[in-house]
């Protein structure tokens, strides 16, 4: 699966080890991107910044939409993960459940 289709598609599926290091690299993305931001008073580099940070947000969605396909559910409960606390335990549900075997009606088995 390439990069492309990983982090800006909402198509497919998405087992627990790609889930865990897409978040792992948007995670480093966004620190190294805070980092910078705070260390510059450039109107340029806020503006670049704001760009990441939405091409980052739509990412962490994508990854979990997908990651809701390997589960045989829809990617409108990625809605949940809006309320408070209980977005940390369903982010756990997210990390640790084993998906769908075989195809669903989502796709094939990621792991096939």
């Amino acid at each position: 699966m390439d990069i492309q289709k990983i982090f800006f598609s909402l198509d497919g599926r998405l087992n627990r080890k790609p889930y865990f290091f897409g978040n792992l690299a948007i995670g480093l993305i966004s620190s190294i991107f805070t980092f910078i931001m705070d260390r510059s008073d450039s109107t340029l580099i806020s503006i670049l910044g704001f760009i990441v940070g939405l091409a980052l947000i739509f990412a962490g969605i994508s990854l979990v939409v997908k990651r809701l396909h390997d589960l045989d559910k829809g990617g409108l409960l990625a809605l949940i993960m809006i309320i408070p606390i209980v977005d940390f335990f369903f982010g756990l549900y997210l990390l640790f459940a084993k998906g769908t075997e075989g195809a669903n009606r989502f796709g094939e088995d990621p792991l096939a």
